[in-house]
């Protein structure tokens, strides 16, 4: 068993003991779109939604957990394979987590079939989004322990710039308006920091 397929049955295992089958089903529906490789041209391109959702998953007081999860598998198939709302909403059998999880995986899509968001309007309805934040942080999170080494350095210090230009101030708003998951943005906020320390060290260092 590879170090994906071990994490794949991991994050199945946490879903069905929680009962998170809405999850589980977007889990499936995305991973049959996600079959490349990530930029590294190794590692599958579906670890990533698998590696961020286990991350999510120790977060403390998320209220919305579940569509957390299901936003994650899903947040990028509308900006990578055109997927549509309608699609989306015919995945669940609740039309509360439906509406929940369709408006997150919008606030999360940049740029849909060559229409792009405004940068400002983009983050400033992912702030006003109790899932929409934390998912995309967890998401920052992953992108930023996985680019050294694949990312040419140019590029990752337009990330580190980003999280400070963009991705912090969304955190403090959204932590802010949903107060109820003060621990889990503290938590994001830490790990994104502490992940950017390192990165411009590992800079300086070379």
């Amino acid at each position: 068993m590879t170090p994906f397929e071990k994490k794949l049955l991991t994050l199945r295992q946490q879903l069905i003991g929680a009962r998170y089958y809405n999850a589980l089903t977007a889990l499936d529906f995305a991973m049959a779109y996600h079959t490349g490789t990530r930029k590294d041209g190794v590692t599958p391109e579906f670890q990533h939604q698998v590696e961020i959702a286990l991350y999510a998953l120790t977060l403390a007081d998320v209220k919305y957990r579940e569509e957390v999860i299901a936003t994650i598998m899903l947040h990028d198939v509308r900006e990578d394979y055109s997927i549509t709302d309608y699609e989306i909403a015919h995945l669940f059998d609740s039309n509360e987590f439906t509406l929940r999880v369709n408006q997150a995986v919008e606030n999360m899509t940049k740029e849909w079939r060559g229409i792009k968001k405004d940068e400002a309007q983009l983050f400033e309805a992912m702030a006003i989004d109790p899932i929409a934040s934390i998912a995309k942080g967890c998401d920052r999170i992953h992108n930023l322990g996985s680019m050294v080494g694949v990312f040419k350095i140019e590029k990752q210090k337009a990330y580190l710039e980003e999280v400070d230009r963009l991705f912090i101030p969304m955190l403090k708003t959204a932590r802010k308006k949903f107060a109820y998951q003060h621990n889990a943005y503290m938590n994001i906020l830490h790990m994104m920091r502490s992940q950017c320390d390192l990165i411009r060290a590992i800079h300086e260092a070379t």
